[in-house]
């Protein structure tokens, strides 16, 4: 049997290496050097894929619900049963990773009873450490069941978080809805980068700010509402482009829900995120009505880094996956008529239109909205019939003779009476 290398095939003799000291190769030690060299890099290379993978799939989370909790998608519906008071009722799985840095949480949902307590842990930063429950610094909720929710956890950190509901009291089981969560830093509570002076007498915004009255669209004011003022004077600015948005939350049933939810969302962002006024300009329901959020010249805070400028418009619902509200023929034909009013107003361009998504890293309008975008630009910016022009009548007048005779013919009437 011949071993490759180790002899011939043919019946030649073998030739041996003469004995003695190898031959010196040139550059040696420095191809040992760079074999060396490469080996390692290739190993860090592969410890740093190995490691960093999990966070590039994290980080494929949208800007609405950065706590990702393996097999489960937004809106998260908890089943609450009810037990004795001061018993957990529910103890979920602790979430993904997450991509970022964070030390502030906020929850924003549907609380049907009130008689449950909301709790989150963060997860032990070590297999011996306790996890860390995180302290509440605030919470609302509204007669409708609508609320939200904000914790501080002890540091920054980055790790995962857990969902506990401690039963107070609950007569009936309830399903708990998270329409989404937020991961932020304290600093990011506030709209701007340092606060501003604000006079000690009321604020009153310049009328020219809003919207005026002859707009071609029903508009329900801020005062129809009841909005809260804002926290600081507004910031003016001036119109040059416009996005779509989608609430990601709750569908109001009727006109009346559609205001108390107009009341939570300011409140959320006013007193949850620390925000000067309701984020957007205009918030569409279901059933097609306009409401007016901040004055349409103002600056908003509905895209991250992208608001001045920006006129922010945002249908109430959540048209993603699996929630799939329904877009309706009421609520496309005010956006419409909102968007005509905008773009013919600011002589904002087709191209200048977008969809939040296309602004930033969110999922927002949702798929399904967000696949009207080409129909809805077609419809916004198709060429108009100019309307007509309503001259009004002139007064009728009568020539000058009818007109002496007939004061003739009164007088002979008094006179013969």
């Amino acid at each position: 049997m011949c071993w490759p290398r180790r002899c011939s095939t043919d019946a030649g003799p073998r030739r041996l290496r003469p004995k003695g000291p190898a031959a010196p190769r040139p550059f040696g030690p420095a191809l040992n050097f760079l074999y060396g060299y490469n080996l390692i890099r290739a190993m860090i290379k592969l410890l740093l894929t190995l490691l960093l993978a999990p966070m590039l799939v994290y980080a494929q989370a949208g800007d609405e619900k950065d706590l990702v909790f393996a097999g489960q998608s937004y809106p998260l519906t908890l089943e609450v049963k009810a037990k004795s008071d001061g018993q957990v009722t529910y103890e979920g799985r602790f979430s993904e990773m997450p991509d970022k840095d964070y030390d502030v949480i906020l929850l924003q949902g549907l609380m049907p009873e009130p008689d449950i307590r909301l709790d989150l842990l963060g997860k032990g930063r070590s297999f011996f450490a306790a996890d860390v429950e995180y302290r509440q610094t605030g919470f609302r909720r509204f007669p409708n069941g609508r609320f939200w929710a904000r914790y501080k956890a002890p540091s920054t950190t980055r790790q995962p978080v857990k969902i506990l509901v401690t039963d107070l009291g609950l007569k009936n089981s309830q399903r708990l809805v998270i329409y989404a969560t937020d991961l932020l830093t304290e600093g990011e509570l506030r709209e701007r980068e340092a606060p501003v002076e604000v006079s000690t007498s009321a604020y009153v915004p310049e009328p020219d700010l809003f919207v005026p009255a002859t707009a071609p669209f029903k508009l329900y004011r801020r005062a129809d509402w009841q909005a809260q003022p804002p926290k600081e004077p507004f910031t003016r600015h001036a119109p040059y482009y416009f996005t779509l948005h989608h609430t990601q939350a709750h569908y109001p049933k009727n006109f009346d829900d559609a205001v108390v939810e107009m009341q939570f969302i300011q409140d959320f962002h006013q007193n949850g995120r620390g925000w000067n006024d309701i984020a957007y300009h205009f918030l569409i329901d279901p059933a097609g009505n306009v409401f007016e959020g901040r004055p349409i010249n103002v600056l908003g805070a509905h895209v991250k880094n992208r608001n001045t400028g920006n006129v922010g418009i945002s249908i109430m619902g959540n048209y993603h996956a699996p929630a799939h509200d329904k877009f309706t023929s009421l609520t496309q034909d005010s956006f419409v008529a909102v968007g005509r009013y905008v773009k013919d107003t600011y002589e904002i361009n087709i191209s200048s239109f977008y969809a939040h998504r296309e602004l930033g890293n969110t999922d927002c309008p949702g798929d399904d909205l967000y696949a009207k975008m080409s129909s809805l630009r077609g419809l916004v910016y198709a060429p108009q019939q100019p309307r007509p022009v309503e001259v009004p009548a002139a007064p009728v007048t009568l020539p000058a003779e009818p007109q002496a005779e007939s004061l003739r013919q009164l007088l002979y009437y008094l006179e013969t009476r």
